[in-house]
This record gives structure tokens, C-alpha cells and sequence, in this order.
């Protein structure tokens, strides 16, 4: 399975007639703020993707912050986008891949061949790649995509989890947030009893680029368990990213416990809330 891609072999690509780049800049402080990057300069051919709206569904009282998509809907989703099963999908943001592995992630799964540019778009300027204000035309198919999100774990697996212990839950959030020392996005701070830590930056270089294969599969053998690695974080969003790299470094562990921090925390208030009652 493909995972990355250079901006030089990227630019290479780009007269590729099945190419379709997505930007999926996003601020999570700012959600108009994606889109305006966007028109202010993107790379030529790209399509704006909005994690809020496009890779995930409407946070509910039961759910994540960003809970996934209906298969359905994000089948439709990838039509208007001219994604087919012949498509060869080239990801970026400006985050080193935080966001973009998200939606790697969901068209990995579902068997669409999807890289992740490595390094974003600074790395693209520091190639003198070209940018463009204008978005392209859209190139919608008829090509209807039978969507399924087999690498997703849910709450119940979670629960499930703590008798069985199956697989063990690894979040890529930062370490103080981990340790419940600081904590600004979910109504509770700390982490899943039982979780390790392996903050998502770990997987970059100080250029903000992925470390060598070697690096990285050398750093997940730190890990002390036998047991099938879960990633979690706060959203499902950056623990994509530890996907990735764990799959750039040839290992197998994909599932992502796609409520994470934010499902959990709200959990734990019910709880609470009821033995008060």
C-alpha cells in the first residue's frame, strides 16, 4: 500500500490524466480559514476538501467531534469529485500531514490508490511548485463507489476491549494533554485507561517531513506490546498520521478508534453524571 509521495515526483505527475489533488487545509480555531488558503493559492489541479464538512458528519451528544461520514454520502461525495477506482489521489495540507492522513485514511480502506504529499505544501514552495487561485473544472463521474470504513473501531470495540484485551489503544495526542495536564478542545482531560502515548510529531524530521521508513519502523519496535496497535487521539483526525507512518515503516496496525478522546470524555460525563443522580 502507497503511502507517500515527494513534491518532485508529485510535480512529475501532474499532466497524469487519472491525478486528482485534494487540499485539505483546515483550522480547527477557524473554519473558514481552509477555503480562504485555498483561493488565496493551491497546487494546480487541486480540489478543496473541508474536513468539518466533507470527511466527517455532524458531531452529535453521542459522537467524536468528528464522527465519519455515511458510506453513502461520502460515495456521492467522491463522484462530484471525479474519484474512481482508476484514480490515482494525491492528499496535502500545511500541517506535515496532520489533516491530509485523514482522508488518506478513509480512501485507503476502501481501496483507492491515495498518497500523502510529504512535507504538504511547503514543501511544494520549496520545490518552486507553482500555485494557482483559480479551481479547476470538476470532473464528476458516474462511478459509483461501494464505501466501507473496515479500519474503524468503535466505542463498543473499546469497551470490549478492556475484558478482552485484544488490541492495545495508542494516542497520538501531545504528551500533556495525554498526561491530563493540559486540555482545550474536549470536556474532560486525561486519556483511555490502559492507552500508551506516542505523540504524532514523532513520525516528522525538523523540516516537517516523514523520518526514513528504517527511523520509523525502528521507533514503533519501542512500543512495548504483542498485542495489534488501535490508534486513537482527540478527534480521529491526527492519529491517522500515526497510521501512516506505521504503514510507511511496513507494519500492519491501521484501525483507528474513530471517536477517540472527544467520544470517550463524553462518556465518562455521562457516567459521572449519573452517579450523582
Amino acid at each position: 500500500m502507497r503511502t507517500l509521495i515527494s513534491a518532485q515526483a508529485l510535480k512529475s505527475e501532474l499532466a497524469n490524466p487519472d491525478l486528482i489533488i485534494l487540499d485539505s487545509r483546515f483550522y480547527l480555531t477557524d473554519l473558514d480559514k481552509g477555503l480562504l488558503e485555498y483561493n488565496k493559492g493551491h497546487i494546480p489541479g487541486a480540489l478543496f476538501v473541508d474536513l468539518h464538512h466533507d470527511l466527517a458528519s455532524p458531531e452529535n451528544e453521542f459522537s467524536g467531534r468528528h464522527p465519519l461520514p455515511a458510506p453513502d454520502d461520502f460515495s456521492l461525495y467522491l463522484q462530484k469529485k471525479g474519484i474512481k477506482l482508476n484514480s490515482k489521489v494525491v492528499v496535502y495540507d500545511d500541517m506535515s500531514g496532520a489533516i491530509a492522513a485523514r482522508a488518506w485514511w478513509m480512501l485507503a480502506q476502501n481501496n483507492i490508490d491515495v498518497r500523502v504529499l510529504d512535507g504538504g505544501i511547503n514543501a511544494w514552495l520549496a520545490i518552486e511548485g507553482e500555485l494557482e487561485t483559480v479551481a479547476p473544472t470538476l470532473r464528476i463521474t458516474d462511478q459509483s463507489l461501494n464505501i466501507s470504513f473496515p479500519w474503524a473501531v468503535s466505542e463498543e470495540d473499546v469497551l470490549e476491549n478492556m475484558e478482552t484485551e485484544s488490541f492495545q489503544l495508542l494516542d497520538a495526542r501531545a504528551s500533556d494533554r495525554f498526561e491530563g495536564q493540559n486540555e482545550t478542545m474536549d470536556p474532560l482531560a486525561g486519556h483511555i485507561p490502559g492507552a500508551l502515548n506516542r505523540p504524532f510529531p514523532t513520525n516528522l524530521d525538523s523540516q516537517g517531513t516523514f523520518l526514513s521508513s528504517e527511523s520509523l519502523a525502528q521507533d514503533f519496535k519501542q512500543i512495548e506490546t504483542d498485542l495489534e496497535i488501535v490508534h486513537y487521539c482527540g478527534s480521529g483526525v491526527t492519529a491517522c498520521h500515526n497510521v501512516l507512518a506505521n504503514l510507511s515503516a511496513s507494519g500492519d496496525n491501521k484501525r483507528v478508534f474513530i471517536g477517540s478522546w472527544s467520544q470517550w470524555s463524553k462518556r465518562m460525563l455521562r457516567l459521572m453524571a449519573e452517579q450523582q443522580d
